[in-house]
């Protein structure tokens, strides 16, 4: 038995077929997946699906063509396809020639002028590189608009791209990036990791890249300091690979050994010591600082030694630069191992302004005391713990056991400092205190704001947070004052009344005189 379908039902269903193949390509253009083999097949079956369907409906295509309606039909198809050829040009060259405008009155998103005449004194191209998982899609789309500001300041010498860190680990890891969110700054074959990517470190970096010279970093050495070559959970090796990835050149300092601090040192950590520095060092490190140097202290708690024995370098804050490091241990009832405590505010200041609202944590630390700034210091208590915490003074014979309780007479009250700056500005020398060095180890370099804490640290005490200035953006504020009761009485009438009224008279108009006519 044959079975004839109608010629309407197949030229239907070759129109249906053609349509699903233009839908599919087209979402799959959309989407950017444009060499798509779906989307390949998608296109052939529209082409198919149409031509098989005017090929069917040929008759009918031909006695449509010799009416009147094909004339008025055909120049409708005309002008449409015109239109559709010109939104189509017309999109082309926009997206092949991106250009935007700052049309806001403060120009808000407007690159500042320090910045445009830093891109126009390129001498090679800058390759900007961002590093964002699928989870961080928010704050990759958030960045792209600044990255592309750049590139159009800069005449195309500036080109950003964004990777997949997960998907492209090995990129990462050419880089130096070791954390979801970075951005890259490569110049010809030197290149800067930052993960605060903002216009003030992608502006400083470009600057340092064009102008390279020797940014050393010196650790010291001799009193049993934290390794930066230990890859250890105790080591510091996570922190001389972040201060690589900035084109730091990390070096150790024994002032044992050579009593004087080298003249590339762009900044002097000492980190965890567990023996006293000698009066000698001191020296060596107060000649240093007389001549606008920069120092980093992270100094963990004393156990066990109560009195605690004679410690120079301890001494010395507290006398020169009036952050004393008292003998105690911070403990923190809001954090879920109370002998680590936990930031609960920061001070406004360069080195915290970074971390994106992240808390930091300190393992066994103790607390600062900081005395008032005067006219040649400023000294900031930059990191505060929560007011559930206390320094704890009884530290001999104190074990996992051991019931801790707030004494008021001993211990020294929530909320506790556990980290501070000092900037002179007469010799231009700069120290960060914080009391734990465990917080910057291996173990814990990526948990939450602790490996960005120590790294901005070393930015801010090298100087190199103030390496370019930019022009800050000033918004202007407007407000809208309410109308009056008899404006506001105005607007009802208008509204409410005059407009509605004027639209039914003109209708009613309208409808007499045609029915005078008729």
């Amino acid at each position: 038995m044959e079975v004839r379908l109608p010629r309407r039902t197949l030229i239907l269903a070759a129109l249906a077929a053609g349509i699903l193949g233009l839908v599919v390509a087209a979402v799959l253009v959309a989407v950017g997946r444009m060499d798509d083999t779906v989307a390949t097949v998608g296109a052939g079956m529209a082409v198919v699906g149409f031509v098989s369907a005017m090929v069917l409906g040929r008759e009918g295509l031909v006695r449509a063509a010799r009416g009147r309606q094909a004339r008025y039909a055909s120049n409708a198809v005309l002008g449409t396809s015109a239109l559709l050829g010109i939104l189509v040009l017309a999109n082309v060259v926009v997206y092949r020639n991106p250009k935007s405008w700052d049309l806001t009155e403060d120009r808000q998103y407007s690159l500042a002028p320090e910045t445009v005449d830093a891109l126009h004194a390129l001498s090679s191209d800058v390759r900007l590189i961002g590093f964002y998982s699928l989870e961080r899609a928010a704050a990759r789309d958030q960045l792209r608009p600044l990255l592309q500001r750049y590139q159009e300041a800069s005449d195309g010498r500036v080109t950003f791209e964004f990777v997949d860190p997960r998907a492209e680990p090995f990129r990462a890891q050419e880089f130096g990036v070791t954390r979801d969110g970075s951005l890259v700054v490569a110049m010809g074959g030197a290149s800067e990791v930052t993960t605060f990517a903002s216009e003030q470190e992608i502006t400083g970096a470009i600057i340092r890249l064009s102008n390279p010279g020797e940014r050393a970093v010196y650790l010291l050495t001799g009193h049993g300091e934290r390794d930066a070559e230990a890859t250890d959970e105790l080591g510091y090796s996570q922190l001389r690979q972040a201060l690589e990835a900035k084109n730091y050149t990390i070096e150790t300092l024994s002032l044992l050994v050579s009593p004087q601090v080298p003249e590339d040192a762009r900044a002097v950590v000492v980190a965890g010591p567990t023996e006293p520095l000698s009066e000698a060092e001191i020296g060596a490190l107060t000649a240093y600082l007389e001549n606008g140097g920069g120092l980093v202290v992270l100094a963990d708690p004393l156990p066990g030694m109560s009195p605690a024995a004679p410690d120079p370098l301890v001494e010395y804050l507290a006398r020169e630069w009036g952050v004393t490091l008292r003998q105690d241990v911070v403990f923190d009832l809001s954090s879920s191992l109370p002998y680590a405590a936990i930031s609960a505010s920061y001070a406004s200041h360069p080195i915290t302004e970074r971390l994106r609202n992240l808390a930091t944590y300190f393992p066994t630390a103790r607390s600062l005391a900081v005395a008032e700034s005067d006219d040649s210091r400023t000294r900031t208590e930059l990191i505060l713990t929560g007011a559930d915490s206390w320094g704890e003074t009884t530290l001999e014979g104190l074990t996992e056991d051991s019931v801790i309780e707030f004494d008021e007479v001993e211990d020294a009250p929530g909320p506790l400092v556990i980290g501070a700056t000092v900037e002179d500005f007469a010799a231009g020398a700069r120290i960060v205190v914080i009391g734990d060095s465990d917080f910057a180890a291996n173990a814990d370099f990526f948990g939450l704001g602790n490996g960005d804490l120590l790294v901005n640290s070393v930015d801010w005490a090298a100087g190199e947070d103030d390496l370019i200035s930019l022009t800050p953006k000033q918004t202007t504020d407007r407000f809208v004052s309410p109308p009056t009761r008899g404006m506001a009485l105005l607007v009802v009438l208008v509204a409410i009344l005059l407009l509605p009224g004027a639209f039914i008279v003109l209708g009613i108009s309208t409808w007499l005189r045609r029915r005078a006519r008729a």
